[in-house]
C-alpha cells in the first residue's frame, strides 16, 4: 500500500470564485477558457504544493448542474466550500453543504473575496452556523480560512489545511491492483473519437488495457494528463483523458480494468441493456407531443442532463409541456433542421460549433434557434422565445414598497396593487423597470394584518413570494 494524493472537490454558489481559486492555485487560465466565467463541466487538475500532490475537481456552480456537483462530491476525499464574503450563504451553498454532509466528506470553508470593500466574513460565519456548519473558531469542527482567490491572500493557508486533513485521513492505494476510478465527463471529438475524462482512485492504469463501465467498454489507446501530456500509465489520484472507449460512458460511473475475456463476457449485457442515463438523455427522433417542442444539441452528456432540467423548470413556470423530441451530442445537422420544420420545434445548441450552411437553412425555413456557450443564457433566451409564442396580458400588477424578511427561497414584502388583482397561488413575473429578472409564486397574502385570498387595485398588502430573487424597492410583481 502506498500513500496517494488527496482528491479535493471545490463547491459553492455560482460566481463565488471557485474557478478563480483554482486558476490562482495552478497558475493556469481556467477562468479565461470558460465561457461566461463559469465552469460548465466537471474537470480535474493536479497541482504540487510543498512537495505534495493534490488533485482538484472543479464543479459547476449553475443550479442546473446539481447532478454533476453531486458526482464530484461522491468522488472526493476532502471538500472546499467557497463562500463569497460579500454575498454570504446562497442556494447552491446550502445544496453543497447537504452533499458534503450526506457523503460524509470532511471539508474546509474558504471565505472568498475578502479584498472587497463590502466583505463581511463574520456575517458568513453566522449564516453558516444557521445551516449547522460550525467553524473551529466558534467551537466547531470545520476549519475556516479567509482568502482572496483573485490576489492569492490566504491560499497557502488553505492548502496547508488540506494537507493536514489528508494526513489525518491516511489515504492509500495498492500499486499492484488493476486500476479503477470514476468517469468525470465524456464527449465526441470529430478527429480523436470518444474522449473520456476520468480520475483514478486505486491501482494502475496503462495503455493497452481493457476498461469497462456499466454502460461502455474499450481498449485504452492513449492516456493524457490534465495538461495534455502523453502518459504510458497513471496512478491515483491522477486525472486523465482516456481514448479508446467504444461508446460514451456515463459521467459519474465507476470504471475498472479487466482482462479481455471478461470484456467478451459482459459485451452481450451491454448490447442488451443501454445505459439508463443515455436512454433518459439521448432521445431519438419521435412524434412531437409537447406544447413546445425542442431539438437539443450539446457538447457533453452532463450538459444535456442539465438543460433537460432547465426545460422541466420552465415548463412548470409557464404551465406548458416543453418536450425534448430529439437530443444528441455534436452540432446541429440538416436532418435536425428538417425535423424542426416538420414538428414546429425550437432548435437549441449548447456549446457546439455549427456549420455555416446550417444557419442559412435555419434562416430560410424561418426556424427558431437558441444558441449559447453559457447555460443561463440558454435559459433566458428560451423563456423569451416561449413568451413570444403567447399573447400575454397582465392580470395584476403590484409595486414593492417594503422588504421585510428573506430566506433563500421565500421573500416577505409589502406593496400596493397598481392595477387588476393578485390571488393566492398566482405565478408572477418579477420586473425591475421593464426587465424581467425572475419568476415566483404568491404563497401568502395579508391585508390589514389578516390573511386574504386576493387583493385588488389600490389595496396595500403584505405578500410572501416563493422565489430565489432578492427584491429591491419599486420592483414590480406582475401576474400574467
Amino acid at each position: 500500500m502506498k500513500k496517494r494524493p488527496p482528491i479535493i472537490v471545490v463547491l459553492g454558489h455560482v460566481d463565488h470564485g471557485k474557478s478563480t481559486l483554482l486558476d490562482y492555485i495552478q497558475n493556469t487560465k481556467i477562468v479565461e477558457k470558460e465561457a461566461g466565467g463559469i465552469t460548465q463541466k466537471v474537470s480535474a487538475y493536479e497541482i504540487e504544493f510543498k512537495g505534495e500532490k493534490i488533485t482538484f475537481i472543479d464543479t459547476p456552480g449553475h443550479e442546473a448542474f446539481s447532478k454533476l456537483r453531486e458526482r464530484g462530491a461522491q468522488i472526493a476525499d476532502i471538500g472546499i466550500l467557497v463562500v463569497a464574503a460579500d454575498e454570504g450563504v446562497m442556494p447552491q451553498t446550502i445544496e453543497s453543504i447537504e452533499y458534503l454532509r450526506s457523503f460524509n466528506i470532511p471539508f474546509v470553508v474558504a471565505i472568498n473575496k475578502i479584498d472587497k470593500p463590502n466583505s463581511n466574513p463574520e456575517k458568513v460565519k453566522k449564516e453558516l452556523s444557521e445551516n449547522n456548519v460550525i467553524i473551529e473558531e466558534w467551537g466547531g469542527d470545520v476549519p475556516c480560512v479567509n482568502i482572496s482567490a483573485l490576489k492569492g491572500d490566504g491560499v497557502d493557508d488553505l492548502l496547508e489545511i488540506i494537507l493536514i486533513m489528508a494526513e489525518m485521513l491516511d489515504l492509500k492505494y495498492n500499486e499492484n491492483k488493476k486500476g479503477e476510478g470514476y468517469i468525470l465527463e465524456s464527449s465526441k471529438d470529430p478527429k480523436r473519437g470518444i474522449l473520456v475524462g476520468a480520475i483514478i482512485v486505486d491501482g494502475k492504469l496503462s495503455i493497452g488495457e481493457y476498461i469497462v463501465t456499466a454502460s461502455s467498454y474499450g481498449k485504452i489507446k492513449f492516456l493524457e494528463d490534465s495538461f495534455g501530456k502523453k502518459l504510458e500509465y497513471a496512478f491515483p489520484s491522477k486525472p486523465v483523458l482516456i481514448g479508446g472507449f467504444e461508446s460514451l460512458p456515463e459521467p459519474g460511473e465507476n470504471f475498472k480494468i479487466v482482462e479481455k475475456d471478461e470484456i467478451e463476457k459482459i459485451k452481450e449485457e451491454l448490447e442488451e441493456k443501454e445505459s439508463l442515463y443515455r436512454k433518459r438523455i439521448i432521445i431519438p427522433s419521435q412524434e412531437p407531443t409537447g406544447d413546445i417542442n425542442i431539438i437539443l444539441r450539446g457538447d457533453h452528456l452532463g450538459s444535456l442532463e442539465a438543460l433537460s432540467k432547465i426545460f422541466e423548470k420552465i415548463s412548470k413556470e409557464i404551465n406548458k409541456n416543453i418536450k425534448i423530441i430529439k437530443a444528441d451530442l455534436g452540432p446541429i445537422t440538416t436532418d435536425d433542421v428538417k425535423f424542426a420544420k416538420e414538428s414546429n420545434a425550437i432548435l437549441v445548441a449548447f456549446n457546439v460549433k455549427n456549420q455555416k450552411n446550417i444557419y442559412e437553412e435555419i434562416k430560410n425555413l424561418n426556424l427558431k434557434l437558441v444558441e449559447s456557450k453559457i447555460i443561463y443564457e440558454i435559459e433566458n433566451i428560451l423563456k423569451d422565445l416561449v413568451e413570444e409564442k403567447e399573447e400575454k396580458v397582465a392580470k395584476g400588477r403590484l409595486e414593492i414598497l417594503g422588504i421585510f424578511s428573506k430566506t433563500a427561497t421565500k421573500k416577505t414584502v409589502g406593496g400596493k396593487v397598481l392595477e387588476g388583482k393578485l390571488r393566492l397561488n398566482n405565478r408572477v413575473l418579477i420586473k425591475r423597470g421593464e426587465v424581467i429578472i425572475g419568476r415566483g409564486k404568491i404563497i401568502s397574502i395579508e391585508k390589514n394584518k389578516n390573511p386574504v385570498e386576493e387583493v385588488i387595485e389600490n389595496d396595500l398588502c403584505g405578500l410572501i413570494i416563493e422565489t430565489n430573487i432578492d427584491f429591491e424597492l419599486n420592483d414590480i410583481i406582475e401576474v400574467i
